[in-house]
């Protein structure tokens, strides 16, 4: 064996508990990128096991295409590859020319792009591109919405706010993938930085203890870069054996971590296991060892170029300090000394401070986004259910039996209330009964004493429909109108207030009528009566309605809400067709505008699981029901904050670890450095109470400066948070969650005193 390699084997045993700190904080480290490269695999890798397999890797999805639309958008640069389905129950083949597709048939085209990112954007400049309508792209454009959800792209649908708008515009509702990959990033790059300072700390330490013996090497003839070369040699035989070590603590804690996962991810049906991907197992390694020889090389140029009389003098950190004469009034005699140790030794401390700082700055700022992200997920949303089908043709007579499959197999608490709409004209006598402002309705006064408006008519199934008489304490069969409008904005989504349409206090009577001519126009309203008793008594007036319906109110900026029970909506539906086929005359298309499907109301525990199993009810049966999934954008939001604090979680577990190891590590190297102080201490009558009072207030006076560091850091950050939450959700309190944070704090406290105590011990020995 050389004798650098002698000088290395002995050093490393002589000191023994340095080498075992710094390689612990090396198996940390390692942990902590390995842990994190390879759950970032693990998740890509489950992505295309889950769902990029059997051509089910597309992004977005055209029905029904002939050859010349899509020889228009085949080329697109951003577009990746496309699959071709020849038939309906044909399977997907990659297009890869012109041959498999036949001139005479259309074709359904799935789409895979390049950037995911960029799904709406891309998908928007195909539907401009082949000139598609509104109703043309709402029935025949779909997005594989499993697939862009996993990524975080959450909820893409047709902007239809504007109704200036030349063009259709696809917009994701909530968009996580920009915030995945940079979280990526940020926590690689954050992991790197604490690696750096850590390892950087460990290796000054056992450097700092051994430059007496480097400047001795360097006074009988050793080169520079023979000791450069020890330290090198010395770093790589821990960074070794901690890399193996952090490699295999990381298997076991992936698998936790995914575990964990899958279980927060249980209601998507998504299932991740541990990838081994030798890609990203080269670059955690070469993270890992650029590292820990950045953390090794300025300390060990330092001590490369020490000489022997600059060592002995070693007087660089003994600087004066002005003291802070109120603290030093009112401490006893052991905080005085500590104050003045601490602002002395203080560069030696500041790794443990910087931690300290992470970690409290983290919990705080994290944490309280967390907590206005749950709070708006949790708010009681505009729709009081879960989603509404529409249930059309061949799906009608056995939608039912598709429910209660559902609810028997997964969720026994599924509840569906079936209604239908219709929108009728309808004149309302007396006059005198209506409040609302008749010009700006667009109602019309007709004969002086009746007004002509809109209404629409909601038949209720006999649950709701008693639910409804119940809560108004009304009667069965009577005629219950929302009397509320709203003042809405369509385009801002913004309510301004609230209309009142009739009087409580007069007999209202209901006519609904056939209208013929412009109902707006200036001339003379003509018109037949073609009800004009199904709504002519026992009509009652209320502000209230169903929490299930309670979005009808909100938006209803039209016309008068009635809702009727299921009997009296197919009466007045069999009145309408007898008038129109005894007259041969055909209503207005308004008025019969949802009329047609059968819309089902539905609440549930699960909207992920209960969107995918209708979506493949609808392949596997090849029926039309459509869905509009009210609650399933919150449900996902609600995933993925659980994700993020499970990580946050395990992030500042490890930090807190590698903390007390390197807090150990660097009050044990002070102690050392100190004995000479403690021992002229002891002389001067000083107990080992004393000692260990000292070093209690040293702790305390880092952990306070810490926290006030933290506290600075996170008001900015915190105000920032809750003027962003502000555009989202309106809420009269701060959602700091102080009670946690106060808890977290105190653990932090006492796990910085617990090692400090420990620590002490070798100051006992003084």
């Amino acid at each position: 064996m050389k004798i650098e390699g002698r000088l290395i084997y002995s050093n490393m045993k002589k000191n023994m508990r340095r080498t075992i700190f710094t390689t612990i904080s090396i198996i940390l480290c390692s942990f902590l990128i390995f842990t994190t490269i390879l759950v970032i695999s693990s998740i890509r890798n489950g992505i295309t096991e889950n769902i990029e397999n059997d051509y089910n890797d597309y992004h977005f999805m055209i029905k029904d295409l002939d050859l010349n639309s899509f020889n228009i958008i085949k080329d697109k640069e951003y577009i990746e590859k496309i699959y071709v389905q020849k038939g309906e129950n044909e399977k997907l083949e990659e297009y890869k020319n012109t041959s498999i597709i036949d001139e005479d048939n259309n074709i359904n085209a799935y789409i895979k792009y390049k950037e995911i990112k960029n799904t709406s954007e891309y998908s928007t400049d195909i539907v401009q591109t082949l000139n598609m309508s509104y109703n043309e792209a709402y029935s025949k454009c779909e997005f594989n919405e499993k697939l862009l959800t996993v990524y975080g792209i959450i909820d893409i649908k047709l902007d239809y706010t504007d109704y200036t708008q030349t063009e259709i515009i696809y917009k994701t509702t909530l968009n996580f993938s920009y915030v995945i990959d940079i979280m990526i990033v940020l926590v690689i790059f954050v992991f790197s930085a604490i690696f750096v300072i850590i390892l950087y700390n460990a290796f000054l330490i056992t450097i700092n203890e051994r430059k007496k013996e480097y400047a001795i090497l360097n006074s009988i003839g050793a080169t520079e870069t023979q000791v450069l070369k020890m330290v090198f040699i010395e770093a790589t035989v821990m960074g070794i054996i901690g890399i193996i070590i952090g490699g295999l603590i990381s298997y076991l804690g992936v698998n936790v971590v995914l575990k964990l996962i899958n279980e927060i991810l249980l209601p998507t049906t998504y299932n991740f296991r541990l990838v081994i991907d030798i890609k990203y197992i080269i670059i955690a390694l070469a993270i890992v060892m650029f590292n820990i020889y950045i953390s090794a090389i300025i300390p060990s140029t330092k001590a490369s170029s020490t000489s022997i009389i600059q060592e002995i003098r070693n007087n660089k950190q003994i600087k004066y300090k002005k003291g802070n004469k109120i603290l030093e009034k009112i401490l006893p005699i052991e905080g005085k000394i500590a104050l003045k140790n601490y602002k002395r030794n203080k560069n030696k401390y500041r790794v443990i401070t910087i931690l300290l700082v992470i970690c409290m700055t983290s919990f705080i700022t994290v944490s309280t986004y967390i907590n206005y992200e749950k709070e708006a997920s949790n708010l009681v949303d505009q729709y009081g259910v879960d989603a509404e089908l529409s249930v059309i043709d061949n799906a009608k007579a056995i939608y039912k039996s598709i429910l209660d499959n559902y609810k028997n197999k997964n969720d026994s608490n599924l509840e569906y209330m079936e209604h239908k709409i219709m929108g009728l004209s309808a004149l309302v006598e007396p006059k005198e009964s209506v409040v609302y402002d008749i010009e700006k309705s667009g109602m019309r006064v007709i004969e002086n004493e009746k007004v002509l408006m809109t209404i629409e008519l909601i038949g209720l199934d006999e649950n709701m429909y008693n639910k409804y008489i119940k809560k108004i304490n009304a009667q069965y069969g009577d005629s219950i109108i929302c009397n509320t409008l709203v003042d809405y904005d369509v385009v801002s989504e913004q309510i301004y207030g609230y209309d009142t349409i009739f009087k409580n206090n007069y007999d209202l009577k209901l006519s609904i009528v056939n209208v013929f001519g412009d109902p707006f126009s200036d001339k003379e309203i003509e018109y037949d009566i073609i009800d004009d008793k199904s709504l002519a008594e026992n009509i009652v007036i209320t502000d209230e309605i169903l929490d299930e319906y309670k979005d009808f109110k909100l938006y209803n900026s039209g016309w008068p809400l009635v809702f009727i029970n299921m009997e009296t909506f197919n009466k007045i539906e069999e009145n309408n067709d007898s008038y129109c086929k005894k007259n041969n005359v055909t209503l207005t298309e308004w008025i019969n505008y949802a009329r047609d499907p059968k819309l089902v109301r539905i609440k549930c525990d699960n909207i992920i699981e209960f969107s995918n199993y209708i979506e493949e009810v609808k392949k596997e049966e090849n029926i039309e029901i459509y869905g509009d999934y009210y609650s399933l954008e919150n449900q996902e939001k609600k995933i993925y904050i659980n994700i993020l604090q499970l990580v946050l979680e395990i992030i500042i577990v490890v930090i807190i670890a590698i903390g007390i190891i390197s807090a150990t590590n660097i009050i044990n190297a002070s102690i050392s450095e100190r004995k000479q102080e403690f021992k002229i201490l002891s002389d001067l009558g000083a107990t080992k109470r004393n000692i260990n009072k000292i070093l209690l207030n040293e702790c305390i006076y880092m952990f306070v400066k810490a926290l006030i560091i933290s506290i600075i850091i996170s008001i900015p950050i915190i105000y920032g948070i809750i003027k962003y939450m502000e555009q989202l959700i309106i809420l009269d309190k701060l959602l700091i969650p102080f009670e946690s944070i106060c808890v977290f704090i105190i653990v932090l406290f006492i796990l910085s005193v617990t090692v400090t105590i420990y620590s002490t011990k070798s100051a006992q020995k003084v």
